[in-house]
């Protein structure tokens, strides 16, 4: 039995404009399941921003299974005739490292995440580190005049493993691989693969991906797509799901272009990376159903 006490808010965004207050109330699932059994919600309070509830809400699960499943709480504001005004939410995947330090901890509410908006659109997880890596320049400056204009490097990928991934198969396990591209170059060259882990809904390759002589002006104009795929020998891979990270401006040297479109946690990702040469920047992504370009 899992139990998470959801203690109170604080600051939360006034429905009712005219008299500033809320009448909020939180609303957990355990993904990936969805379904109405599986809901816990706390009481509503009434004419508030600053919600005090002190509830606790029981999840059944083994142990075991908590490494490859998700806390999601998002916060509403109750209405008498049914249109719950959506406040934020938060995702946290779960792991022993955070179920073995139980303390109260605050946490910043997000904006709707599009991909748990719906059970359809619910595809999993993607857990990944990158780091850019500029080349050393110690032992090159001894046969190069100075000085070196630009330095360059390469950007590591290390896609860790995928949690969560709806499966369509009866035995509830897939052929999993993942697949990189760093556009806008989708050619033989730029294309990179993780091995096929096999029978699995939680695949972990622990696989890294090295794109090399970039610098980074250059990758604040690329895109980094990865993409999860299940395995068929007999005929095409299945699409299971994917992220791009990017900046997020929607332009490629000043034209506009679709594939820039990075969702902010994507976007984030991207940023620190940038911002942190030499040091792995570790996120959790989750799947875009679908690959298709983002129009605003």
């Amino acid at each position: 039995m899992m139990e998470v006490f959801v203690k109170q808010c604080r600051n939360l965004a006034a429905v009712d404009i005219r008299r500033n207050k809320s009448d909020p109330y939180v609303k957990c699932y355990l993904l990936p399941d969805k379904t109405r059994s599986g809901k816990r919600k706390t009481k509503t309070k009434k004419n508030t921003l600053n919600p005090i509830f002190n509830e606790l809400l029981r999840f059944p699960v083994l142990k075991h299974e908590l490494e490859s499943r998700t806390l999601w709480l998002s916060v509403w504001n109750s209405d008498l005739f049914g249109r719950n005004d959506f406040l934020g939410e938060i995702t946290l995947p779960l792991g022993y490292r955070l179920l073995d330090s139980p303390t109260l901890r605050w946490y910043p509410l997000q904006e709707r995440m599009e991909s748990l908006t719906s059970p359809l659109n619910y595809k999993g997880e993607l857990f990944l580190a990158l780091k850019y890596v500029p080349r050393d320049l110690s032992l090159e400056s001894r046969f190069r005049p100075a000085p070196v204009i630009s330095l360059r490097g390469a950007l590591h990928v290390l896609v860790k493993e995928a949690r969560n991934i709806s499966v369509n198969r009866s035995s509830g396990a897939l052929d999993a691989f993942c697949k990189s591209y760093l556009l806008p170059d989708k050619s033989k060259s730029s294309k990179q693969k993780t091995p096929v882990v096999k029978k699995s809904r939680h695949p972990k390759w622990y696989y890294t991906v090295i794109y090399e002589d970039l610098s980074v002006d250059e990758l604040r104009e690329r895109s980094l797509e990865l993409t999860v795929w299940d395995h068929d020998k007999l005929s095409s891979n299945e699409f299971m799901g994917g992220v791009r990270l990017n900046t997020g401006t929607g332009l490629y040297h000043g034209v506009s272009v679709e594939w820039m479109d990075a969702r902010r946690d994507e976007a984030a990702l991207w940023q620190a990376m940038l911002e942190s040469p030499n040091m792995w920047v570790d996120g959790c992504l989750p799947l875009r159903p679908t690959m298709q370009f983002r129009h605003s």
